[in-house]
């Protein structure tokens, strides 16, 4: 019996690349997303060389080069005295095969959709899961408005909040939030009239959190800015969604937070930033069970963790390793073995991203003191000169050769 009828749940990034990488194995894969369309949510995520090779080799690339901007090295610096504490270069399509690139997180998606939709499948949206059950010889995902489908194989794809994950594979596996909340918007760079102090990404660090500004698109007439910063937690979603509606109570939060900042394009773009989005930062714990039967979690929905300018490149190293294992996989009886199998590659690499992001999330996001703030910006330059070389084995890695 061929392994074919893959279901995937979520139609996000990592749903969508699932099934291309899929499709590429004349998989028959349906695809299934909650929301009522495409989700426009999020700021500009950075896309390592490692990412863009699989996306390379899932036919998404050509579509991201006149959307997205090129990142050549990564700026660090003190809002409190204005100055620069170090600066790692990024771009090196020599060594790496690709450069880095900083793009809108709605333009990835619309280029994975529509590459997925040149290849005749498209994402069935307004289909929330109520069930996932084990039926003999595979799996059945119950929706919400009464339908059902079968497959031999579940991917959980579904995020953070994975219903495939807290309804069927770990119901205690909660996403924790880490006390940090995330202001983003978009800033018109002709608005700005002073001196914009970086080239192509910049975290500025603050005593009361810090503040990521970065070019996204070809033409750099827009810029991202994303403030990170301590935020107690409201009791509900609908608490967030109010905090998140009161665009002057944001602004006048950011304009308070950074009033001392010693970079003056940093005041004027929290001045110009148009339309803000609030966003609470949750993360998952380490180790956690990934599947169960014939489910396999992948993304967020095993993993999720703070952002740190990877987390959708380790997404889609998921995809293209489970993709990778699946070849060998011809009938469902296999599936448990390169279940395994995944995970003993895996594994080690999400384990040793999680420990340094915890690390790096504990830099520059949290109200500190004077002394504290003083180690952080001794401490940063160091762990990001100790860290390059790692940083660049994993630029140049692919993780489709792990499997042998």
């Amino acid at each position: 019996m061929p392994l074919d009828n893959i279901i995937i749940i979520g139609g996000g990034i990592s749903g969508v690349a699932a099934a291309l990488s899929l499709k590429q194995q004349q998989r028959n894969v349906s695809i299934y997303e909650l929301r009522d369309g495409p989700s426009t949510i999020g700021g500009a995520l950075n896309l390592t060389p490692n990412a863009l090779r699989y996306l390379d080799a899932w036919n998404v690339l050509p579509k991201l080069l006149p959307r997205g901007c090129s990142v050549r090295s990564f700026e660090l610096f003190n809002m409190v005295d204005g100055t620069k504490t170090a600066e790692m270069s990024l771009g090196n399509v020599a060594k790496f095969g690709y450069e880095v690139m900083r793009i809108l997180r709605k333009d990835l998606l619309d280029a994975l959709l529509e590459t997925l939709e040149e290849q005749g499948t498209s994402v069935e949206y307004g289909k929330a899961v109520s069930e996932i059950q084990e039926i003999d010889g595979g799996v059945r995902a119950v929706f919400r408005d009464g339908t059902s489908v079968e497959g031999k194989l579940l991917l959980g794809c579904d995020g953070i909040h994975s219903r495939t994950r807290i309804g069927f594979v770990e119901p205690e596996r909660r996403p924790i939030y880490t006390k940090i909340a995330v202001v983003l918007g978009l800033v018109d760079s002709n608005t700005l009239t002073s001196p914009i102090h970086f080239r192509d990404t910049a975290f500025n660090m603050s005593q009361n959190g810090s503040l990521i500004a970065s070019y996204f698109n070809p033409d750099r007439r827009q810029i991202f800015l994303g403030a990170l910063m301590q935020t107690e937690e409201e009791k509900d979603r609908d608490g967030w969604r109010v905090r998140g509606a009161d665009q002057d109570r944001l602004r006048e939060e950011l304009k308070e937070r950074f009033q001392d900042v010693k970079i003056p394009c940093l005041m004027e773009m929290v001045g110009n930033v148009k339309e803000l989005s609030l966003y609470p930062v949750h993360k998952l714990t380490g180790g956690g069970k990934w599947s169960r039967g014939s489910v396999m979690l992948l993304g967020d929905a095993a993993h999720a963790m703070p952002p740190q300018g990877e987390s959708v490149g380790y997404a889609l190293e998921d995809v293209a390793l489970f993709a990778e294992l699946l070849k060998g996989c011809k009938d469902p009886s296999q599936l448990s073995q390169s279940f395994q199998r995944y995970e003993e590659l895996r594994r080690p690499r999400i384990d040793a991203a999680l420990k340094e992001t915890e690390f790096r999330w504990a830099q520059g996001t949290r109200d500190v003191g004077w002394l504290q703030f003083k180690i952080q910006q001794w401490v940063m330059p160091w762990f990001l000169w100790l860290t390059r070389n790692k940083k660049e084995e994993d630029f140049a890695s692919d993780v489709r050769k792990l499997v042998g």
